[in-house]
């Protein structure tokens, strides 16, 4: 029982060691946060949010943003869900490429956050945009809802 205990206690620290040093190495291997461009969550009556619940005008959302790190586009969203249940909100990640095209729009980009009653989050969806350079500038930040469901 002992050396199985040992060997437990072994492994609790290997695992907590090795997280450690994956947390350090990836916060060496951040560049900075370059070419923000501010924006805006997209919230219109025909946004096309599938909202059957009524909880989308619970869902706040501020601090958008858009940037380049590492090679990847950065599409940053503060919500806060200030309704009375767990919603899960679904949610674009769209922004446009100057010169370029709109990206972040498409099926496999969607992200989904579940937020208990009260809860704020600082929301990051990493993106890389198919056959764009590195650090092009971006042209616009526009996420908006995909779907915002009760539970």
């Amino acid at each position: 029982m002992k050396k199985i205990l040992g060997y437990g206690l072994i492994g609790v620290v290997a695992l907590a060691m090795t997280s450690a040093a994956i947390a350090a190495d990836n916060a060496r291997s951040s560049e900075p946060i370059r070419g923000k461009v501010l924006g805006i969550f997209v919230r219109s009556a025909y946004d096309g949010t599938i909202d059957q619940a009524g909880l989308k005008r619970y869902i706040k959302t501020s601090r958008v943003w858009c940037a380049w790190q590492d090679g990847k586009v950065l599409v940053h969203v503060r919500m806060k869900n200030a309704s009375a249940e767990h919603v899960t909100v679904n949610w674009y990640p769209r922004y446009a490429i100057r010169a370029g095209g709109t990206h972040g729009d498409g099926f496999s980009s969607a992200q989904s956050n579940g937020f208990d009653s009260g809860e704020v989050r600082q929301l990051i969806s990493k993106q890389d945009p198919k056959g764009v350079k590195d650090y092009t500038r971006i042209k616009w930040c526009r996420p908006h809802f995909q779907m915002i469901e009760s539970g």
